[in-house]
């Protein structure tokens, strides 16, 4: 008789242990093979959890609500396939490398000290090293300059996080660029997150359309049973929140239904009223302002917004975004802007490391750069939305600031925008809007042409109005009322 394996040797010699001298689990925890490691992997992850990581489909959704563990079902499913994989490559997206660290960074390191996995962090470039030398990367894809960093490689997994939250370009980074990657190796994309307000974008449609051909798995903060008390914490929420069942915010946050909500949207953009198709140069004066969102690892954002004193239009000329952007590379950006528009003002945020670069760029490079205004900021939201919604705004509709208009959306308590959503060529457009003056415009009133229908009507209403007059001075001068007092 050949003699067991060594794992099956040491798990007996475990239960016998344990048998023995009752609760063992600090020292399964030094005599666990890698072989017990996964199974205990299992053994942590619920039944949505483990339907959604063990789906063969190469093309998968789970969509999710609030603290359902779809991040720790990501963290497992990111471990095993590298630990399935020796020198292989997994790839863990959020919108932007800042959400992608806070998101799964500890999580990784969590996992790893839970089952003794020995990875290596490199904590500067967000890679995840296991002994096998397969790597776990971390990153945003925000804008071009990040969706081209994930050009070239070969990856057994890529998992799309906040799905809902990416704009127009994620057909893009999907078609052109994770799916050529995982042909080498058969992989697996993963789209997971939460329904935005707009019910758009390509989360959207692969969890509604079964022509997009993923495969779909849906589950709430009920069916997560390391919440045990999220019934009635999820109760009395809705009390204190005065929502009931039908309230679009729970059902999406809380339910992870789609239902669009144009009134959880931060900026009401409309294409019927909202769209141009040019500027008009050739009639017209316009002066330039340029608004700008200082970032690092979020995009610092552009907006140029054009004004005439001779119409009541803002119109947003250009948009641009880019993460990791060096302060010289930003005042060079500014300068290229300046030589084609010659702005009246530039404006820019302030916040965090924005001033100590402002000050920087008038001192170096000599930019007339003002801080941008702040204060009150939900209040001037809503004043720039009456001019959306009066058609005073005009964007270019292929323009990704209004990739940003149609996901951005309220928090719960609709105090401040949602953090899962990028703002950074929304704030730096309100940034501009509030330096434009296209609002001291003033329409001229024409007389009715001689006539027309509309001058008979002029002349029938000045004419009764002038007789209401008379008659009114008739009668306070029969009352005693001398005339001198009513000239």
């Amino acid at each position: 008789m050949s003699k067991p394996p060594e794992s099956y040797q040491s798990r007996q010699v475990l239960k016998e242990f344990v048998k023995r001298f009752g609760d063992a689990n600090a020292l399964k925890e030094e005599t666990a093979t890698s072989e017990d490691r996964s199974y205990r992997w299992q053994e942590d992850l619920f039944d949505h959890q483990l339907a959604f990581i063990n789906d063969p489909a190469s093309f998968k959704t789970a969509l999710c609500s609030r603290r359902s563990g779809k991040t720790y079902a990501s963290c497992y499913y990111l471990i095993e396939t590298a630990s399935k994989y020796p020198e292989s490559l997994s790839a863990y997206i959020a919108l932007t490398r800042t959400s992608a660290k806070r998101l799964m960074w500890l999580e990784l390191k969590r996992a790893n000290r839970r089952y003794h996995i020995g990875m290596r962090f490199n904590n500067s470039e967000l890679i995840a090293t296991l002994p096998n030398n397969s790597q776990i990367i971390l990153t945003g894809a925000n804008d071009e300059a990040d969706i081209d960093k994930l050009r070239g490689s070969a990856y057994r997994l890529v998992i799309l996080d906040e799905a809902a939250s990416f704009g127009g370009h994620m057909e893009e980074l999907v078609q052109e660029v994770l799916e050529p990657a995982l042909i080498d190796h058969s992989g697996t994309l993963a789209m997971i997150g939460t329904p935005n307000a707009s019910c758009s974008g390509m989360f959207f449609h692969a969890t509604t359309n079964p022509a997009f051909g993923y495969s779909n798995h849906h589950w709430t903060i009920m069916d997560n049973p390391h919440i045990p008390h999220a019934k009635d914490w999820l109760e009395k929420r809705m009390l204190q929140k005065k929502w009931d069942d039908t309230n679009p915010v729970y059902l999406r946050e809380w339910k992870g239904q789609w239902i669009r909500s144009e009134d959880s949207l931060v900026y009401k953009y409309s294409e019927e009223k909202n769209f141009y198709n040019e500027v008009p140069y050739h009639e017209y004066d316009f002066d330039f302002v340029l608004g700008v969102d200082l970032g690092f690892e979020d995009a610092t954002g552009f907006v140029i917004g054009a004004y005439s004193p001779d119409l009541p239009f803002f119109y947003v000329v250009e948009s641009f975004k880019q993460s990791k952007l060096l302060p010289s590379e930003i005042a060079q950006k500014i300068h290229e802007y300046n030589d084609i528009y010659n702005f009246t003002s530039i404006v820019a945020d302030t916040g965090g490391l924005g001033k100590s670069i402002v000050e920087e760029m008038r001192q170096r490079w000599g930019l007339a750069i003002r801080p941008a205004e702040k204060r009150n900021k939900a209040a001037y939201i809503e004043l720039m939305n009456s001019d959306l919604a009066a058609g005073n705004i005009l964007v270019d509709g292929m323009s990704d600031l209004v990739d940003e208009w149609r996901l951005l959306q309220w928090d719960e308590d609709r105090r401040k925008e949602d953090g899962r959503f990028d703002n950074h060529l929304s704030d730096a457009c309100l940034y501009a809007w509030r330096e434009s003056r296209h609002f001291t415009h003033e329409e001229e009133i024409l007389p009715p042409q001689r006539g027309t229908k509309e001058y008979f009507e002029q002349w029938e209403r000045d004419y009764w109005s002038k007789a209401a007059m008379r008659i009114e001075d008739s009668e306070q001068t029969e009352a005693g009322v001398p005339e001198w007092i009513m000239n």
